[in-house]
């Protein structure tokens, strides 16, 4: 009997502690004041973000045009970045080379092309009709129009739209994992999906790197 009270002691205690860990993992839902307050504060830390590199996985159609594949982005500032797409078993599809005043493109045959308007040059050469223009804020979950912003229950990102090339553009962030860099940690997408009544991307982060 007395083994038996002692084991049923020892399993409730079990029971309790896992459901204290439990509860403390589980992030609270913010009040709409704090929801606010984080929301401003992680989109000034997103506007310092001008470096990164970030890998994953994605899929883009739009009538018969589709990609499947893996990217890795190198973006060095807010106006110059490379995009890397190979096919899922690793072939190179294209790359990508954006500068303030030029874009260019090489082909998986090395051939090169050349445009001032990044957004012309990859729909006429590739098909694939994306606000590249502005890729270094919607990739990383940064927007500044209050009106269009719809929020997390942490505060963060989880749908806009932006225009651009005369489109309107739906964001939908749905995932979030958190990085840390320079002591800080600050939370960056892990999936995104950005779509307009003709195209639709969607994009897996499996890595980010941040300085």
């Amino acid at each position: 009997m007395h083994l038996f009270i002692k084991l049923y002691r020892a399993i409730t205690l079990s029971c309790i502690a896992v459901m204290m860990i439990a509860c403390t993992s589980i992030p609270k839902d913010l009040t709409p004041e704090s929801q606010q307050n984080a929301w401003k504060t992680h989109q000034q830390s997103l506007s310092h973000l001008t470096a990164f590199q970030a890998n994953g996985s994605l899929s883009y159609v739009s009538g018969s045009t589709k990609y499947y594949g893996r990217f890795f982005i190198n973006q060095a500032t807010d106006n110059e970045y490379q995009l890397k797409l190979t096919t899922p078993v690793g072939t190179s599809m294209f790359s990508l080379t954006v500068t303030p005043y030029l874009a260019e493109l090489t082909d998986k045959d090395g051939k090169k092309y050349i445009d001032e308007n990044v957004d012309r040059l990859m729909a006429k050469l590739t098909g694939m009709n994306i606000p590249f223009k502005s890729l270094h804020n919607w990739f990383k979950g940064y927007s500044d129009n209050p009106q269009n912003d719809m929020l997390d229950s942490q505060g963060r990102l989880f749908k806009t739209t932006l225009s651009q090339s005369n489109q309107n553009w739906l964001l939908t962030i749905a995932k979030y994992e958190t990085y840390r860099a320079n002591n800080n940690s600050l939370d960056l997408p892990s999936s995104i999906e950005l779509s307009n009544k003709n195209d639709k991307l969607k994009v897996t982060i499996n890595h980010w790197k941040i300085d």
